[in-house]
């Protein structure tokens, strides 16, 4: 299963999929053994006694467990956690908050989200800067 998440992340660059159809379509497409776990996890969350809104969270949280726990495993499938870092940042979470949430699994480092986001910045000024002189036509 983390052979999956690492793939996707490391080798495509792919963000993580949050999606409870789409993460299940990607997991077992991508491995057959794994045809049905998804479903497998979401039958022992007990659905008929739950709303479709409940449901639909608890699906949600499978899919943000399963990314962590893979992430436990294999410090290379953090994009859940990076999520989770970006939005901490973005709040205004202090550095030894990020920290310390990193130090029990939740988030990436503070100097991760530091050097993602100054990554994040230069792509964005390339990207500008290719279409503004791809598209100038005076």
């Amino acid at each position: 299963m983390a052979e999956v998440l690492y793939t996707r992340q490391r080798v495509y660059n792919e963000r993580p999929i949050l999606d409870p159809e789409d993460f299940k379509k990607m997991l077992e497409e991508a491995e057959l053994l794994l045809k049905g776990f998804f479903s497998q996890l979401v039958a022992e969350t007990n659905p008929q006694a739950k709303s479709q809104m409940t449901n639909e969270k608890n699906k949600k949280r499978l899919i943000s467990f399963y990314y962590f726990l893979v992430g436990f495993n294999n410090k290379f499938v953090n994009g859940v956690k990076a999520e989770v870092g970006f939005l901490l940042d973005a709040s205004g979470a202090s550095s030894s908050a990020i920290e310390i949430l990193a130090g029990v699994g939740f988030t990436v480092r503070r100097e991760t989200i530091v050097r993602q986001k100054a990554w994040h910045a230069e792509v964005h000024m390339t990207t500008v800067g290719e279409f503004l002189s791809e598209n100038i036509s005076i």
